[in-house]
């Protein structure tokens, strides 16, 4: 799939604000002759060669804005398969957004959302879920979502797609052979046929079984702290972050809205949410937040259900506990620095951890019963390698569905040429996940996600 776009396109490809470094990116084919308009070097006198770094000075003889290195990369072999040119100059604002106005003026056109990306995935440097990996990478939040969007970025997701995917496209063939030449090849052994598509089938439940624990993956856990008023859930935001998030107070009701900290618990993004205590509103505002909490615990992967352990339990901690639910509930007595009173057969069979938030007393082993009861368990090694997105699990469930019909018709016996469209249904799905065969507005609507520099 080539990209026949003629114009040479231009963006700021690092963060806005100070810094050591700023970077602006052309791409397209006059990216040299535009920036010869504005580039000054003795070194550069005939012409630039790829992939070296030239010193010299954006601006005009007359003006110099900045003593700059500059970069060129001769296109296939650069990341967008064009002619692609850096400018490193020094991260102050003014700095890199005058010399962009430069290449704009000198004409370049401002590249668009993930423009210089869609290039080279339109350009064959990329593959659509390689593509969507980029976004991937650059907002991972810990170690494993990294290695995950590495992966991708790699091609893992994509050979496993494609080992699919060629699997069915030989049964397509055959099966098309047999229907244009009856006289000449016998119809596909149903046997056969049904050996591959149990195996295809095999592999994308394998897939979507890990679609859950790659949105954690990507997204981070998110932890709602849940309890009544007054029995520490503030404190225990603050002891987890190791910071003093929340405000503290004795007075109950103090929480009247969700507080969010992000936290890293065994090399996993979780998303700490504080909030409101449940109990009958006081006024419309503490009702607003009560119905923040309960929109939290729908939500969340884990709930941490806070307990005061010094004090007799009383109907608000059963009616805390039949909002948590039944799954991902972990049991937390907090303040045994001042006694233990409430019965520790709360909560059944859930897993339970005594603590003092104020002390820090438990809370290590807290820390590691959250890790040890993540949903999906802790071992996210298999999910890096196969880690989908939402538009990845749809493709997914839709080649499903086509598998399902393919078997319902082998077991009828229905005429080989409705197999083949099945089976041509579960081809175009996969072909959706690494850009093979979609549409112009999917194609869009992914890039669209992208900053303007990438």
């Amino acid at each position: 799939m080539k990209h026949s776009d003629a114009e040479t396109i231009a963006a700021i490809a690092t963060p806005v604000g100070l810094g050591g470094i700023g970077i602006v990116r052309l791409s397209g084919p006059q990216a040299t002759q535009l920036l010869s308009k504005v580039f000054f070097s003795p070194k550069v006198s005939s012409g630039l060669k790829s992939h070296r770094l030239y010193h010299g000075w954006i601006g005009s003889a007359q003006n110099k804005i900045d003593e700059v290195l500059v970069s060129f990369m001769a296109g296939p072999n650069s990341y967008t398969g064009e002619d692609v040119v850096e400018i490193s100059c020094h991260g102050g604002r003014l700095v890199v957004d005058k010399i962009l106005e430069l290449i704009l003026v000198a004409g370049a056109r401002l590249a668009e959302k993930g423009e210089f990306t869609k290039r080279a995935f339109l350009n064959g440097r990329l593959d659509l879920a390689q593509a969507e990996a980029v976004v991937d990478l650059i907002s991972a939040k810990s170690g494993p979502a990294l290695a995950a969007a590495s992966a991708q970025l790699a091609g893992e997701l994509s050979l496993r797609i494609k080992s699919i995917r060629e699997r069915l496209v030989k049964l397509l063939s055959r099966i098309e052979a047999s229907i244009d030449f009856p006289d000449d090849l016998a119809a596909v052994d149903k046997k056969q046929a049904t050996k591959t598509i149990v195996g295809a089938g095999a592999e994308i439940t394998r897939l979507l079984a890990l679609a859950e624990e790659g949105r954690l993956v990507r997204e981070g856990v998110r932890v709602a702290i849940i309890g009544k008023p007054n029995v520490g859930k503030s404190s225990l935001l603050n002891r987890l972050a190791q910071d003093d998030r929340a405000i503290v107070s004795p007075l109950p009701g103090t929480t009247r809205d969700t507080i969010e900290e992000a936290v890293t618990l065994g090399g996993l993004s979780l998303v700490l949410i504080d909030t409101a205590g449940l109990r009958p509103a006081g006024d419309q505002v503490e009702a607003a937040g009560i119905g923040r909490t309960l929109d939290e615990i729908k939500k969340a992967d884990i709930i941490l259900l806070v307990v005061d352990a010094s004090a007799q339990l009383s109907g608000a901690d059963d009616r805390a506990l039949l909002e948590a639910g039944e799954g991902g509930v972990i049991i937390v007595f907090n303040k045994i620095d001042l006694g233990r009173k409430a019965a520790e057969s709360f909560g059944g069979e859930r897993p339970k951890f005594m603590i003092s938030a104020l002390s820090g007393v438990g809370v290590a082993d807290l820390k590691k019963g959250i890790v040890d009861n993540l949903p999906g368990g802790n071992n996210f090694e298999e999910v890096s390698r196969g880690v989908i997105n939402t538009r990845h699990k749809e493709c997914l469930f839709r080649a499903q569905e086509s598998l399902q019909k393919i078997m319902v018709g082998l077991d009828a016996g229905v005429p080989q040429d409705l197999i083949a469209i099945d089976v041509r249904g579960a081809i175009i799905a996969l072909g959706e996940i690494s850009g093979e065969q979609v549409s112009e507005e999917v194609i869009e609507q992914i890039f669209q996600n992208f900053c303007v520099g990438k």
